[in-house]
């Protein structure tokens, strides 16, 4: 199977879930029918109506779609390099993407602010569901490098089979997540060290009883 037809059955299966996951059930499977029933060639027409393909045939990557908002997600959280949703398929209850904002192909380039947005969804998750541990795992999806927070309570993975959650299973986990407040980081407050004046014991300052002759 040529790369290119592998990244259009993997672009429409990641479009099959998010209708799935974003649509009512009846426009849903109408919208599904319609894009199974498409060649290759209608296909890769349909998405360069949806601005998901360019003209120079290069596929643009489904997770910077759903950065620029082409694609419907369910965000938990968000900060200046990345944003955080709801797996739309996951492995276990919880299970989060933490999305670079730009196109990065390595985990060597991933930016610092990415991974603390991963450690904050990482504690909400772990107060709103108390699984046993919190698995941070970069993945690479379409030359787009992600982090999966993978809430483990059995022995769940990546390869564990993934649940159809409908969006109002989804829209309740949303709500149990952002139940959920994180208290800033005390600052450390430093104690002013005020230095003792030693004051100088002279006539003027100090009452001395009057000789007695």
């Amino acid at each position: 199977m040529s790369e290119t037809k592998k990244n259009l059955e993997n672009i429409k299966t990641k479009l099959i879930d998010h209708i799935n996951s974003n649509y009512e059930k009846s426009k849903a499977e109408e919208f599904i029918k319609n894009i199974k029933s498409m060649n290759d060639e209608e296909f890769t027409a349909f998405l360069k109506e949806q601005g998901l393909l360019n003209a120079g045939e290069k596929s643009q990557c489904i997770f910077c779609s759903i950065v620029f908002g082409d694609i419907p997600s369910t965000k938990i959280g968000e900060n200046e390099k990345a944003i955080a949703i709801l797996d739309i398929k996951p492995s276990s209850l919880g299970h989060s993407l933490i999305i670079p904002k730009e196109h990065i192909t390595s985990k060597e380039e991933i930016p610092e602010e990415v991974g603390k947005l991963a450690l904050e969804v990482q504690e909400k998750i772990e107060k709103a569901f108390h699984p046993k541990r919190i698995d941070l795992i970069s993945s690479n999806v379409m030359g787009h490098e992600i982090i999966n927070v993978l809430p483990v309570y059995k022995e769940e993975s990546l390869e564990s089979q993934r649940k159809n959650l409908s969006p109002e299973e989804i829209e309740k986990i949303k709500e149990k997540i952002e139940e959920v407040k994180i208290e800033p980081p005390k600052e450390e407050k430093t104690e002013e060290v005020k230095e003792e004046k030693t004051e100088e014991i002279n006539e003027k300052n100090t009452w001395l009883p009057k000789r007695i002759p």
